[in-house]
Parts: structure tokens; sequence; C-alpha cells
């Protein structure tokens, strides 16, 4: 194995770590709805670029937002990314900021023969990590009034473990197709401290159980302007989708030692295992084009809409709605065939993005928008090697919510992404 693959996986499971340990700071009240928080769903390449995708393929990376760009694959691909940063959420008077930390997905592209590409590959889908308390007054003893604390906390999220392979037919247009398991579980937890001695503290869990295979198909089509100038128009999507859940619940009165802030359980009050349901998961529609010259620079506009407002779940709909983004981004690579100068064989991207969030809470519509910047740094390989390698980079603010919604949130991400390039199948020339 080559000394850079050796240095750049010790690094990933370090990051890797790191990331794991930040996970348990994170605190979105946001996640409390729906299936929790939206993981971004774009390799560390697009996102730099805004989030454009759909146009976009490339022979050393993997473009799962659309399974139609597996055909271009040359090298078998190792592809791994993991992210990171802070969030900010206020309202009139207050302000509160929590860090987050998390593997963002894990594949491997194969190229099976000329214009035929295979993907495996594990990624979070949502998340859930919220901790929030709010106090209420309540009457004791019929004349005494003092405030009662209820603990909102709730944690899990979903996955999806998929395959996908992407087919050229003729010499520009392919189609591609992932399919996969998609599974998860999200729990609950709501805590009620009273103020007097008398009266202990109680619990109530929710845990519900997510399970179900899915499918996303995508095309692409790519126009030939002149020797080194291509326009590339692409399109995924899923229609709505049943999963199957599965909801327990537990009721349990609670020892509160206030010194400690710790819970002690004295005896459970109620606990139901096993009903089981469907969630309406919604249908998905993207599209979009890419202009680039070969070897120079990229250009690509995408629209995205997803309709949560058919979500539900046990037959309830949530505070959602149907969400939109229209994206716009590039890349610029000053000289990807120089012998010397590294910084101009870097591959800088740029982009931007603006829509409508799935979240509609208090019947207020909340924006989103964003501004993204990345880069692409090659990994230099030795003499007479197959491999090529490269760490890509992507840094994004976004923000979400107005002045007419209940609170506004600012997020600031940066996303690593290692990509590991090789021939592994390669035929004996030589016993």
């Amino acid at each position: 194995m080559h000394w850079t693959k050796v240095s750049i996986l010790c690094l990933l499971v370090g990051l890797f770590l790191v990331a794991n340990n930040a996970t348990a700071q994170d605190n979105s009240p946001y996640s409390r709805y729906g299936l929790g928080d939206l993981n971004n769903n774009q390799n560390t390449v697009n996102r730099g670029m805004g989030g454009v995708s759909q146009g976009y393929a490339d022979p050393t990376s993997v473009n799962f937002s659309n399974p139609a760009s597996y055909s271009r694959l040359m090298l078998t691909t190792l592809d791994v990314g993991i992210e990171g940063g802070a969030r900010s959420i206020s309202d009139k008077n207050t302000r509160f900021s929590s860090g987050f930390g998390t593997i963002s997905y894990l594949q491997i592209g194969i190229p099976v023969r000329k214009n035929w590409g295979l993907n495996l590959g594990l990624r979070p889908v949502t998340r859930v990590t919220y901790n929030i308390q709010q106090s209420k007054d309540a009457i004791f003893h019929d004349t005494l009034k003092l405030p009662i604390a209820n603990r909102y906390e709730g944690s899990g999220g979903l996955y999806q473990l998929h395959a996908g392979t992407g087919v050229g037919i003729g010499e520009h247009f392919s189609i591609g197709v992932n399919v996969g398991y998609l599974f998860g579980s999200v729990e609950t937890n709501t805590r009620v401290i009273y103020p007097v001695s008398d009266i202990n503290a109680t619990r109530h869990m929710t845990r519900v159980s997510y399970s179900s295979f899915f499918y996303k198909v995508g095309m692409q089509y790519k126009a030939k302007l002149n020797k080194d100038l291509d326009l590339t128009i692409g399109a995924s999507g899923s229609l709505q989708q049943e999963m199957n859940a599965r909801v327990e619940t537990l009721s349990e009165t609670l020892l509160y030692n206030a010194s400690s802030n710790d819970f002690t359980n004295l005896d459970t009050v109620a606990y139901a295992k096993g009903n089981r349901g469907k969630v309406v998961y919604p249908a998905d529609y993207s599209a979009g084009i890419m202009l680039r010259k070969l070897d120079k620079w990229m250009l690509g506009v995408d629209f995205n809409s997803t309709q949560w407002g058919n979500f539900t779940r046990f037959g309830a709909a949530d505070s959602l709605q149907n969400a939109w983004k229209l994206s716009i981004g590039g890349q610029f690579v000053p000289n990807a065939m120089a012998l010397s100068g590294y910084w101009n064989r870097v591959a800088y991207r740029l982009g931007g993005y603006y829509g409508l969030d799935y979240l509609k809470l208090g019947g207020e519509n909340m924006p989103i928008m964003g501004f993204t910047i990345g880069a692409g740094l090659p990994v230099r390989r030795m003499p007479y090697s197959n491999q090529y390698s490269m760490i890509n980079l992507a840094f994004d603010v976004a923000h979400r919510g107005n002045s007419n919604t209940a609170l506004k949130e600012n997020i600031y991400r940066f996303s690593i992404g290692f990509t590991l390039s090789d021939r592994w199948f390669i035929k004996k020339k030589y016993d």
C-alpha cells in the first residue's frame, strides 16, 4: 500500500473519532419535527459548489446524488466524508450555540467496464439531537404557586445502506438507479420535575423504529459543444414511498437529585411495545445542467423539490411543507496538467443556494440561504503508480429563518472528503 494512503487513512480514523465525540454536543430544537434534521445528501466536491450535482460526473469521484453518473467511473474509488461545525440559534431575547460532527458518507465506486459503474455506500439521512427545558407555573396544596420544569430530549436518526449502478447508452446518454435499505430509530423523552419533595419526577419515553427499502433513479445527457466544451443535463428523483415503523412507549416515576442533576428509576408505570404503522416518505425531484470546459472550469445550476407536505407518521401530519432549493456553483482549475506549481492543479470551488425549508412553524414559512467555498487538493502519486488521491474541502455558511419565524438559525459547516482511487483489478501480464 502506498504511504500516502496509509497517512490519509490514519488521519481519517482520527477525524472520525473527533466527529463522533462532537456529535454529543449538538442541540437542534428543529430536529423535533418530522424525521429530524436532514443531512446534506451530496459529497464534498458538490458541497463546495453550492450543491450543484445533477449534471456532474467525474471518472474519479462518486456522485451519489445522481446514480447515472456512475457510468463515468474509470478507477475504483473509496470516497469518505466527514463534517463538523457549529450552529447558533436565537429568538428575540436569547441566543445559544452548539457544536456538531459526524461522518457524512462512506462509499466505494467500481468501474465494471466501459460506461458501466457500481457504487456501494452508507450514509446518515437525518439526525435528532435536542435538549430543551421549559418552565410553567402550577398550583400546589391549593394555594402554593411554583414552577414545574419540563425537559424535552431527543436522539437518534435514520441511515441509508445502498447499492447503485449507472450505465451509458450510446455516446451521450446514461441512466442509473440507487436501491437499498433505510433504517434507524428516534427516541424522545419528556421529564417533568416538580418543586415539592412529596411529588416524584416522571418520565415518558417514545421510541420509533423505522425500516424500509428505497430507490432513486437518475439520468444524464451529455452534449458535445466543441472540442473541449460540453453541456450535461441531469435529473433524478423518487416517488412517494411508505416506510414501516414501530412505536414503543414507557412511562415511569423517577427520583431526582438536584445537586447532581441525576435521575434514578423508582417504578415503571406503563410499557407498550409493538404498535406498527406506516410513515409516508415524500417524493423528491431534482434537475440541473452543467457547462464544462475540459480540465479548466465548470459551471452548473440545480433545482430540487421535496414534497414534505405529504409526510405523515401513523396517519398524523407534522409542521412540514413542500420544500425547494435553487443552487448555483462552479469550479476552476488554473492548469490541471502543470508539471510544477502545486496550486496550479488545485480545483477552486464556489457556490450558493436559496430556497424554502421543509419546516413551517406557527404558520410562518422559513427561507433558507447559504454560501459555499471549496477546494480539491490533489495528493502526489509515486512513479509507476495507478493511484490517484484527492482531499476535498468545503465550507458552508447557511441561514434558516427570518424576523417572522420563532427562531433564526446560522450554521457554519466544514466538510472534508477523502477520495482514494486506484486500479484494483488488473490482470497479470507475467507469472
